[in-house]
């Protein structure tokens, strides 16, 4: 007969593990209507204050929403509401395989990613040993707790646990990187559904920013010079196919001017 498929198994574990890296990539996000209902009441309450800002301030504007979450539905949900903001700025790292984000979450969760690096350096060490040593045909205790794992065991046996060193502008491929290496390629995927969908709508403006080698005032500056692009006046320039024909309004005018005389 067949065997029992149980949680031990191989394939039910490799299942497992993938879906727990999957769900470990996406975030939880709360439904469109919802999200719209908020903001609204939000900005609802930012009209009411909003005159006070400055004299002549307009009742409407003045909000950022940050981080608004990517997914077309959300969008639509703005646009039914009309709630869609005047522009939309998306900030992305394509510079250098994107070398730029690596580096600032990994210095952000330096403590967290480096212990699971030596853990992991460690328990190769370990095993590595272990094989050696049954290889040699020594009986050997078997580790299995996590604290016998731990980088001064492997260091006693010999082994010395270093951390990886990066150099600034390169990030060497590590599995401890794998989850926000996979979270920046989901945001990078979804921004390009979003993105079509937002430049349907000819009232919003997009601007994509590259964040490397930026500080956050030149990334605002760049957004202000867009924002305020609009309001701008845009000196004309002038053909000689234009003044050909504002030469000939100009006549034209001038001899009904004169048929005017005339007549009186």
């Amino acid at each position: 007969g067949m065997s029992e498929v149980t949680a031990d198994h191989p394939e039910v574990q490799a299942m497992v593990e993938e879906a727990i890296k999957t769900a470990s990539v996406s975030e939880v996000t709360l439904s469109p209507e919802i999200y719209a209902e908020v903001l609204e009441k939000a900005i609802a309450e930012l009209m009411k204050k909003n005159k006070d800002r400055f004299p002549g301030a307009p009742e409407k504007g003045g909000w950022v929403v940050d981080n608004y979450p990517l997914s077309v539905d959300h969008w639509s949900a703005l646009s039914e509401k009309g709630l869609l903001p005047d522009t939309v700025v998306c900030l992305q790292d394509t510079e250098k395989d994107g070398v730029c984000i690596l580096r600032r979450t990994y210095l952000a969760n330096r403590d967290e990613i480096n212990s699971q690096i030596l853990k992991r350096l460690t328990d190769e060490a370990l095993k590595k040993k272990e094989e050696e040593e049954e290889a040699r045909g020594e009986m050997q205790e078997i580790l299995t707790s996590e604290e016998d794992q731990s980088p001064e065991d492997a260091e006693e046996k010999g082994e010395k646990i270093t951390l990886p060193e990066f150099a600034e502008d390169d990030f060497p491929d590590i599995p401890e990187m794998e989850i926000i290496k996979r979270k920046i390629d989901l945001f990078m995927h979804d921004w390009q559904t979003v993105e079509s969908e937002i430049k349907k709508s000819s009232l919003v403006q997009v601007v994509v920013l590259e964040i490397a080698e930026q500080t956050p005032e030149s990334l605002l500056n760049q957004t202000v010079l867009v924002m305020e692009k609009p309001f701008k006046y845009h000196g004309w320039e002038l053909s000689a196919e234009d003044l050909d024909e504002e030469a000939e309004d100009l006549a034209a005018e001038g001899e009904d001017e004169e048929e005017e005389v005339d007549e009186e």
